[in-house]
């Protein structure tokens, strides 16, 4: 079960992640005040539980730990793989990124925000169903 859900949530991902790239790769390369330069560390319990149950290993880089910034942002960009970055990067959309989607397509915005919807509900339910295995010893 839980490497059904696993494959769901990753296919689920890749799927935004390839919406999104294209406006993602534009807006945020000129973007003067990049998200990823205000924050540090944004794994929660659920990106942890996803990334250890699908056997993805963070690369934990000294010299990231000690920057401005996302721990995982080097002068190329994100250096985790997309699909493996915290939920909140997929679905935290600023202004200008809603913007210039809104401008070549209206409903992408909804599109995104149903399928994150999906993946919040799977990410609640790998939680549980890796709980409940650790409870049974299953």
């Amino acid at each position: 079960m839980v490497s059904e859900t696993i494959g769901k949530i990753e296919d689920l991902l890749s799927e935004t992640v390839d919406i999104q790239k294209d406006y993602v790769e534009k807006v945020c390369a000129a973007c003067k005040t990049p998200c990823c330069l205000r924050v540090h560390y944004l794994f929660n319990e659920k990106d942890t539980c996803f990334l250890r149950l699908s056997g993805y290993e963070l690369i934990w880089r000294r010299e990231l730990l000690i920057k401005k910034g996302c721990w995982f942002l080097d002068e190329k960009g994100c250096v985790l793989n997309p699909i493996y970055r915290p939920f909140i990067c997929h679905t935290y959309i600023c202004h200008d990124l809603e913007m210039e989607m809104n401008r070549h397509d209206k409903g992408l915005k909804a599109l995104l925000d149903e399928k994150f919807t999906v993946i919040r509900r799977m990410r609640n339910q790998l939680r549980d169903e890796y709980l409940l295995a650790k409870k049974t010893g299953v």
